[in-house]
């Protein structure tokens, strides 16, 4: 029995302020924090669904496109509760109406590219699949870049509110078939994609490293097992996070005022053995309105609703959503005979080659996307 009570805290906004500068920087200065195993919070175990770094002014990417020759048309739109979101919308030179997808970023407050660790991943699949014959809109998130409203104070249901504004801005466009529109969420956003779809009605839908279990306790609690594994932590303390990230998500799960739900996770985080500042930063993280939104959210029931056609895309060495675990609950929640879900080999979170899967990874790999991953979305949304 161990006297050691590291809390495992996973950070849903570890982005900083995006560097100004163009080069690369120092390899040693790692994105997120070190694991430290101790009688301390263990801080930076997981990203949280997300590849969140503030190495996002780095140099250009091969895949970064050089000569956009096609529409590009900047553009505003009503998200949800009185928010105004800045994108981009692209489209071919000539035909139309279009065959259109919304992009949707993953945790943690994403310009339009969603660019992190150096690459810009939303600008690459955008460029791809207008190439191909689509329209694709992106977004800042609400609160972050051009985009007005509060990151910060939002939950799934407002995220899933701005995904439906950028949907229902495509059917308002002559340019786009309004019955060909769909999402394409990465990570996070294949959370918020099925409940946009409760008030939009899409043609079809793609999850890039989507998940299909709850994200709390489940994903967050594999996530945090996977990394702590791959860092070479005690299977004894793999177990103590996993129970902890249980109890703590029973707590946000309660059915009373988030003051309420506040206190009761202060007062379980104190008798875990973290001080006033970890349990401060844990709160401001979790027992907010998105924890609690998503700790009372049934992902699989809400994938099981679904009546439109998925793809859903898998990384074999994702360690921050588990192709292992994901998969075959996905396979077993959607109900539309064209729907698919493949892990794809050697595949990281960002669908990016990688043998281990390690997001100290991400920025140090040039490729953004695999351009495997890229034509077997292209040629699916193609084939409906």
């Amino acid at each position: 029995m161990t006297s050691r009570r590291p809390v495992t805290a996973v950070w849903r906004r570890l982005i900083a302020a995006p560097s100004k500068e163009k080069t690369r920087p120092n390899p040693n200065q790692k994105f997120r924090r070190r694991i430290v195993y101790g009688s301390k919070i263990t801080l930076g175990a997981a990203l949280l669904l997300s590849a969140c770094t503030a190495l996002t002014g780095l140099s250009k990417r091969p895949q970064d496109p050089d000569d956009r020759r096609y529409k590009v048309e900047s553009v505003r739109f009503a998200g949800g509760s009185g928010v105004t979101l800045a994108g981009e919308l692209t489209m071919p030179q000539v035909g139309g109406p279009f065959k259109a997808v919304v992009l949707i970023s993953g945790s943690g407050p994403q310009d339009r590219n969603e660019a992190l660790a150096g690459h810009k991943p939303f600008l690459v699949l955008s460029d791809h699949l207008t190439r191909a014959g689509f329209a694709v809109l992106r977004y800042d998130d609400r609160g972050y870049a051009e985009s007005t409203g509060d990151y910060d104070t939002a939950d799934l249901y407002d995220f899933a509110d701005d995904a439906a504004g950028a949907f229902r801005y495509l059917e308002s466009r002559a340019e786009i078939d309004d019955t060909a529109i769909g999402y394409i969420g990465h990570s996070e956003g294949g959370y918020i994609a099925p409940v946009a779809a409760r008030q939009t009605d899409p043609d079809f839908m793609v999850f890039l490293a989507g998940a299909a279990r709850p994200l709390l306790p489940y994903v967050v609690a594999t996530q945090t097992a996977d990394l702590m594994r791959a860092e070479g932590a005690d299977e004894a303390l793999i177990d103590l996070a996993t129970t902890q990230y249980q109890m703590g998500s029973a707590i946000l799960a309660q059915k009373a005022p988030l003051s309420e739900v506040r206190e009761n996770l202060d007062d379980y985080l104190a008798s875990q053995g973290l001080g006033r500042r970890d349990r401060r930063a844990f709160l401001d993280q979790f027992a907010t309105r998105w924890g609690v939104s998503y700790a009372a959210y049934d992902s699989s029931a809400a994938l099981r609703a679904l009546s439109n056609p998925v793809l859903a895309l898998f990384g074999e060495t994702d360690l921050q959503v588990s192709a292992k675990e994901e998969a075959p609950v996905m396979r077993a929640s959607l109900r539309h005979p064209r729907s698919e879900v493949q892990v794809i080999p050697g595949m990281n979170h960002l669908f990016q080659p990688s043998q281990t899967g390690l997001p100290s990874e991400y920025s140090e790999i040039e490729t953004t996307i695999s351009v495997d991953v890229l034509n077997r979305i292209s040629k699916w949304i193609g084939t409906l």
